[in-house]
């Protein structure tokens, strides 16, 4: 199945989990559906595997897979096909099924996790097959009689069958994880944009928005019927718990100066069209809207 490997020990493993993904052959045996080979090929692009091998699929066309998968035309068009099994694996030093069955003969059995470090090992020797069944009845027995060792993904007893290219990811990720505490694969980047990062805000930032939200709140009546201190401070301990960073609070900042300004522009608005006393209209209104008998002057 596989042009020959030189060969090289596990201590050059250990730094190398590029070339230990690169000597599994994922073996897809009689797959029925061209959109489930299509979520295979995705999900080794994803987890960086490269090399795929059809048992006698259903259907196989590279440009609808390649359509439907998008980005992978470096597996697509490797894909190898071949009418029986034993073609598949000819090459392999260990087979390694999976499947939702457990039969009752001796055989190695593991779930993905505990598996994936022991089939990376393996890969030092040469070529591994990773195998997956059929979408509605799975690995034969014939078939798992040819195997090495299987691997099993628990799940709900009750609902047991997982789509092909779910269990595929699974395995997979569980691979790529292994293989990247081996080193030689390249990372995405989650660290966020630089942007997203200021440093802590300041006792004197955090002191200059306190009073600057106290004054907001004020102008809003949060504090009628209340004790300002005692309010403040749950303000003051709830802010400080999440811990704001410079641009946060500066964001808190104009948040309370929206504040102001509306009360400013509410009541000069008020004044013109109602020549009312402003403060003490606008305070009853802010107060229990509710309970006004006309539609709130700030809403007309």
């Amino acid at each position: 199945m596989s042009e020959p490997t030189e060969q090289y020990s596990p201590d050059s493993l250990e730094s190398d989990g590029r070339r230990a993904l690169d000597r599994i052959v994922v073996v897809l045996y009689q797959p029925q559906d061209l959109v489930n080979i299509a979520l295979v090929v995705r999900a080794m692009k994803n987890m960086d595997l490269t090399r795929l091998c059809l048992v006698s699929p259903a259907d196989f066309s590279a440009w609808r897979v390649g359509g439907i998968a998008h980005d992978t035309s470096e597996i697509v068009e490797a894909v190898r096909i071949v009418e029986t099994f034993e073609e598949a694996v000819q090459d392999v030093v260990r087979v390694i099924a999976t499947t939702g069955r457990r039969r009752a003969k001796r055989q190695e059995w593991s779930e993905p996790r505990d598996a994936a470090p022991g089939i990376l090992e393996r890969t030092a020797a040469g070529d591994v097959a990773l195998v997956f069944g059929r979408e509605d009845r799975g690995l034969p027995n014939e078939i798992l009689d040819l195997c090495d060792e299987a691997v099993c993904i628990p799940t709900n007893p009750d609902h047991k069958s997982l789509n092909l290219g779910h269990a595929a990811l699974l395995m997979f990720y569980e691979l790529r994880q292994a293989a990247r505490q081996l080193g030689g694969l390249g990372e995405q980047d989650l660290s966020g944009k630089p942007r997203d990062y200021a440093p802590p805000a300041t006792a004197a930032q955090m002191e200059d928005f306190f009073r600057l939200w106290e004054r907001a709140l004020d102008q809003i009546s949060m504090f009628k019927g209340a004790d300002e201190i005692t309010k403040m401070r749950s303000y003051r301990r709830l802010i400080r718990r999440a811990e704001p960073d410079g641009r946060e609070i500066r964001l808190l900042e104009a948040t309370a100066w929206r504040i102001l300004h509306y009360v400013d522009r509410t009541r000069a608005r008020l004044a013109d069209e109602f020549g009312i006393e402003i403060e003490s209209e606008l305070t009853s209104e802010l107060e229990s809207p509710q309970d006004s008998e006309h539609d709130s002057p700030a809403d007309s």
